[in-house]
Protein backbone atom coordinates (compact mmCIF):
# COMPACT_ATOMS: atom_id res chain seq x y z
CA UNK A 1 0.00 0.00 0.00
CA UNK A 2 2.67 2.53 0.96
CA UNK A 3 4.72 1.65 -2.12
CA UNK A 4 1.72 2.27 -4.37
CA UNK A 5 0.84 5.50 -2.54
CA UNK A 6 4.44 6.70 -2.97
CA UNK A 7 4.43 5.92 -6.69
CA UNK A 8 1.13 7.79 -7.19
CA UNK A 9 2.45 10.81 -5.31
CA UNK A 10 5.61 10.82 -7.41
CA UNK A 11 3.60 10.65 -10.62
CA UNK A 12 1.24 13.42 -9.51
CA UNK A 13 4.11 15.79 -8.68
CA UNK A 14 6.37 14.63 -11.53
CA UNK A 15 9.10 13.45 -9.16
CA UNK A 16 11.87 11.10 -10.21
CA UNK A 17 14.26 9.56 -7.69
CA UNK A 18 18.02 9.57 -8.27
CA UNK A 19 19.73 6.76 -6.31
CA UNK A 20 23.11 8.45 -6.81
CA UNK A 21 21.80 11.31 -4.64
CA UNK A 22 20.51 8.98 -1.89
CA UNK A 23 16.90 9.71 -2.80
CA UNK A 24 15.58 6.26 -1.86
CA UNK A 25 12.21 6.41 -0.11
CA UNK A 26 11.41 3.93 2.65
CA UNK A 27 8.20 2.10 1.69
CA UNK A 28 8.06 -0.76 4.23
CA UNK A 29 5.57 0.17 7.01
CA UNK A 30 7.04 -2.49 9.32
CA UNK A 31 10.54 -1.03 9.08
CA UNK A 32 9.18 2.47 9.61
CA UNK A 33 7.28 1.31 12.70
CA UNK A 34 10.44 -0.34 14.09
CA UNK A 35 12.44 2.81 13.41
CA UNK A 36 9.98 4.97 15.38
CA UNK A 37 9.60 2.44 18.20
CA UNK A 38 13.38 2.15 18.54
CA UNK A 39 13.55 5.90 19.19
CA UNK A 40 11.01 5.47 22.04
CA UNK A 41 8.90 8.28 20.60
CA UNK A 42 5.95 9.20 22.82
CA UNK A 43 3.22 11.90 22.84
CA UNK A 44 5.41 14.27 24.87
CA UNK A 45 8.24 14.27 22.31
CA UNK A 46 9.28 16.75 19.68
CA UNK A 47 10.70 14.59 16.91
CA UNK A 48 13.01 15.30 14.00
CA UNK A 49 12.94 13.67 10.55
CA UNK A 50 15.98 14.68 8.49
CA UNK A 51 15.71 14.07 4.76
CA UNK A 52 11.94 13.78 4.98
CA UNK A 53 11.48 13.35 1.22
CA UNK A 54 7.90 12.37 0.49
CA UNK A 55 6.98 12.09 4.17
CA UNK A 56 6.81 8.30 4.51
CA UNK A 57 8.44 8.51 7.96
CA UNK A 58 7.08 11.95 8.84
CA UNK A 59 3.40 10.94 8.70
CA UNK A 60 3.52 7.97 11.10
CA UNK A 61 5.99 9.86 13.29
CA UNK A 62 3.36 12.60 13.63
CA UNK A 63 0.99 9.96 14.99
CA UNK A 64 3.38 9.22 17.84
CA UNK A 65 4.93 12.59 18.75
CA UNK A 66 3.59 15.90 20.01
CA UNK A 67 5.35 17.75 17.19
CA UNK A 68 7.46 16.76 14.20
CA UNK A 69 10.00 18.86 12.31
CA UNK A 70 10.44 17.47 8.80
CA UNK A 71 13.71 18.78 7.36
CA UNK A 72 14.15 18.59 3.59
CA UNK A 73 16.76 20.31 1.45
CA UNK A 74 15.53 19.44 -2.07
CA UNK A 75 12.67 21.71 -3.20
CA UNK A 76 11.32 19.08 -5.60
CA UNK A 77 9.96 17.10 -2.62
CA UNK A 78 8.26 20.02 -0.86
CA UNK A 79 4.91 20.11 -2.76
CA UNK A 80 4.35 16.38 -2.18
CA UNK A 81 5.54 16.65 1.44
CA UNK A 82 3.14 19.53 2.06
CA UNK A 83 0.27 17.54 0.52
CA UNK A 84 1.02 14.47 2.66
CA UNK A 85 1.11 16.51 5.87
CA UNK A 86 -1.59 19.10 5.11
CA UNK A 87 -4.06 17.61 7.57
CA UNK A 88 -1.51 17.18 10.34
CA UNK A 89 -1.41 20.15 12.66
CA UNK A 90 1.70 18.96 14.49
CA UNK A 91 4.07 18.81 11.50
CA UNK A 92 6.40 21.71 10.66
CA UNK A 93 8.26 21.49 7.36
CA UNK A 94 11.75 22.98 7.43
CA UNK A 95 13.32 23.69 4.04
CA UNK A 96 17.09 23.68 4.42
CA UNK A 97 20.36 21.78 4.64
CA UNK A 98 20.50 19.88 7.94
CA UNK A 99 24.27 20.41 8.11
CA UNK A 100 23.96 24.20 7.92
CA UNK A 101 20.65 25.37 9.37
CA UNK A 102 19.93 25.91 13.03
CA UNK A 103 18.04 22.78 14.03
CA UNK A 104 14.89 23.39 16.09
CA UNK A 105 14.86 21.98 19.65
CA UNK A 106 13.89 18.30 19.66
CA UNK A 107 13.97 15.27 21.97
CA UNK A 108 13.96 12.33 19.53
CA UNK A 109 15.09 11.56 15.99
CA UNK A 110 13.65 8.91 13.68
CA UNK A 111 15.22 9.30 10.27
CA UNK A 112 16.59 7.66 7.17
CA UNK A 113 19.54 10.03 6.75
CA UNK A 114 20.89 10.83 3.28
CA UNK A 115 23.81 8.42 3.32
CA UNK A 116 26.37 10.89 1.96
CA UNK A 117 25.99 13.14 5.01
CA UNK A 118 25.59 10.51 7.74
CA UNK A 119 29.04 10.97 9.26
CA UNK A 120 28.79 14.76 9.27
CA UNK A 121 25.32 14.66 10.85
CA UNK A 122 26.45 12.27 13.59
CA UNK A 123 29.37 14.61 14.26
CA UNK A 124 26.88 17.47 14.56
CA UNK A 125 24.75 15.50 17.00
CA UNK A 126 27.67 15.35 19.46
CA UNK A 127 27.07 19.05 20.10
CA UNK A 128 23.26 18.79 20.17
CA UNK A 129 21.02 17.96 23.13
CA UNK A 130 18.47 15.18 22.58
CA UNK A 131 17.27 12.04 24.34
CA UNK A 132 17.50 9.33 21.70
CA UNK A 133 17.96 8.88 17.96
CA UNK A 134 16.96 5.97 15.73
CA UNK A 135 18.67 6.16 12.35
CA UNK A 136 18.94 4.12 9.17
CA UNK A 137 22.54 4.30 7.98
CA UNK A 138 24.86 2.26 5.74
CA UNK A 139 25.84 -1.08 7.29
CA UNK A 140 29.54 -0.22 6.88
CA UNK A 141 29.06 2.91 9.00
CA UNK A 142 27.06 0.99 11.61
CA UNK A 143 29.97 -1.45 11.94
CA UNK A 144 32.41 1.44 12.43
CA UNK A 145 30.23 3.09 15.06
CA UNK A 146 30.00 -0.11 17.10
CA UNK A 147 33.63 -1.21 16.63
CA UNK A 148 36.00 -1.62 19.57
CA UNK A 149 39.05 0.66 19.75
CA UNK A 150 41.29 -2.32 18.93
CA UNK A 151 39.28 -3.39 15.86
CA UNK A 152 40.81 -2.89 12.42
CA UNK A 153 37.76 -0.94 11.24
CA UNK A 154 37.94 1.48 14.17
CA UNK A 155 37.98 5.02 12.80
CA UNK A 156 38.16 8.56 14.11
CA UNK A 157 34.35 8.64 14.07
CA UNK A 158 34.30 5.46 16.19
CA UNK A 159 36.19 7.24 18.99
CA UNK A 160 34.29 10.52 18.67
CA UNK A 161 30.80 8.97 18.62
CA UNK A 162 31.76 6.49 21.34
CA UNK A 163 32.78 9.34 23.63
CA UNK A 164 29.27 10.80 23.52
CA UNK A 165 26.79 8.00 22.81
CA UNK A 166 25.65 4.51 23.68
CA UNK A 167 25.23 2.97 20.22
CA UNK A 168 23.19 -0.15 19.47
CA UNK A 169 22.32 -2.05 16.30
CA UNK A 170 18.59 -2.75 16.00
CA UNK A 171 18.23 -4.64 12.72
CA UNK A 172 19.28 -4.88 9.10
CA UNK A 173 17.02 -3.30 6.48
CA UNK A 174 16.74 -5.18 3.20
CA UNK A 175 16.79 -3.47 -0.23
CA UNK A 176 13.15 -4.42 -0.80
CA UNK A 177 12.17 -1.90 1.89
CA UNK A 178 13.08 0.99 -0.42
CA UNK A 179 11.99 2.61 -3.63
CA UNK A 180 14.30 2.31 -5.54
CA UNK A 181 16.61 -0.23 -3.83
CA UNK A 182 19.79 1.41 -2.49
CA UNK A 183 23.25 0.47 -3.67
CA UNK A 184 24.41 -0.21 -0.12
CA UNK A 185 23.27 -2.46 2.73
CA UNK A 186 21.64 -0.55 5.61
CA UNK A 187 20.86 -0.94 9.31
CA UNK A 188 18.79 0.72 11.99
CA UNK A 189 20.99 1.95 14.85
CA UNK A 190 20.15 3.89 17.98
CA UNK A 191 22.19 6.63 19.64
CA UNK A 192 21.57 7.58 23.25
CA UNK A 193 23.67 10.32 24.89
CA UNK A 194 25.48 9.02 27.97
CA UNK A 195 27.29 10.44 30.97
CA UNK A 196 31.07 10.77 30.70
CA UNK A 197 33.07 7.98 32.31
CA UNK A 198 35.33 10.34 34.28
CA UNK A 199 37.35 13.52 34.14
CA UNK A 200 39.60 12.35 31.30
CA UNK A 201 36.66 11.60 29.02
CA UNK A 202 34.88 14.80 30.11
CA UNK A 203 37.90 16.84 29.01
CA UNK A 204 38.13 14.84 25.77
CA UNK A 205 34.49 15.63 24.97
CA UNK A 206 35.00 19.33 25.54
CA UNK A 207 38.10 19.25 23.34
CA UNK A 208 36.23 17.51 20.51
CA UNK A 209 33.57 20.22 20.55
CA UNK A 210 36.21 22.87 19.75
CA UNK A 211 37.15 21.68 16.28
CA UNK A 212 38.35 25.07 15.04
CA UNK A 213 40.91 25.61 17.84
CA UNK A 214 44.47 24.40 18.19
CA UNK A 215 44.68 21.42 20.51
CA UNK A 216 46.67 23.27 23.20
CA UNK A 217 44.05 26.04 23.41
CA UNK A 218 41.15 23.60 23.28
CA UNK A 219 42.74 21.53 26.07
CA UNK A 220 43.21 24.60 28.25
CA UNK A 221 39.58 25.63 27.83
CA UNK A 222 38.33 22.09 28.37
CA UNK A 223 40.32 21.66 31.58
CA UNK A 224 39.15 25.03 32.91
CA UNK A 225 35.53 24.13 32.13
CA UNK A 226 35.92 20.78 33.91
CA UNK A 227 37.89 22.06 36.89
CA UNK A 228 34.97 22.82 39.21
CA UNK A 229 33.88 19.18 39.10
CA UNK A 230 37.30 17.53 39.15
CA UNK A 231 40.17 19.82 40.16
CA UNK A 232 38.81 22.72 42.17
CA UNK A 233 38.63 26.44 41.19
CA UNK A 234 39.65 26.88 37.52
CA UNK A 235 42.81 28.80 36.60
CA UNK A 236 44.78 29.11 33.37
CA UNK A 237 47.99 28.36 35.28
CA UNK A 238 46.54 25.13 36.66
CA UNK A 239 45.32 24.11 33.21
CA UNK A 240 48.74 24.72 31.67
CA UNK A 241 50.36 22.66 34.43
CA UNK A 242 48.06 19.72 33.70
CA UNK A 243 48.81 19.96 29.98
CA UNK A 244 52.54 19.93 30.68
CA UNK A 245 52.03 16.91 32.92
CA UNK A 246 50.45 15.06 30.00
CA UNK A 247 53.70 15.35 28.00
CA UNK A 248 52.04 15.77 24.63
CA UNK A 249 54.24 16.33 21.59
CA UNK A 250 54.58 20.05 20.78
CA UNK A 251 53.64 19.65 17.13
CA UNK A 252 50.51 17.74 18.16
CA UNK A 253 49.44 20.60 20.42
CA UNK A 254 49.62 23.02 17.49
CA UNK A 255 47.21 21.05 15.29
CA UNK A 256 43.56 22.09 15.00
CA UNK A 257 41.28 19.66 16.80
CA UNK A 258 39.31 18.94 13.62
CA UNK A 259 42.50 17.76 11.88
CA UNK A 260 43.63 15.32 14.54
CA UNK A 261 44.09 11.80 13.18
CA UNK A 262 42.82 8.57 14.70
CA UNK A 263 46.25 7.95 16.21
CA UNK A 264 46.36 11.51 17.56
CA UNK A 265 43.01 10.98 19.30
CA UNK A 266 44.13 7.64 20.71
CA UNK A 267 47.25 9.25 22.14
CA UNK A 268 45.21 12.12 23.57
CA UNK A 269 42.64 9.81 25.13
CA UNK A 270 45.41 7.70 26.72
CA UNK A 271 47.11 10.76 28.26
CA UNK A 272 43.81 12.17 29.50
CA UNK A 273 42.86 8.86 31.13
CA UNK A 274 45.98 9.14 33.33
CA UNK A 275 45.11 12.59 34.71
Amino acid sequence: MLREETLKLMEKHNITLDPSLDEQQLVDPGVIERLIMSADVNPNDTALDIGAGLGNITVPLAGSARRVYAVERDPKFLPALRERTAGLGNVVIVHGDALRIGLPPFTKIASNFPYAICEALIQRLTATWFEKASLIIPRSLALKLTARPSDEICSKLTLVAGAFFEISIVQDVGPEAYLPPPGTATRIVTLRPRESAGRGEEVLRKVLLQGDKKLKNALREAIIQSSEAYWGPPTKRGARALIEEMGLDGSLQERPVARLSLEDLRALATRLSSL
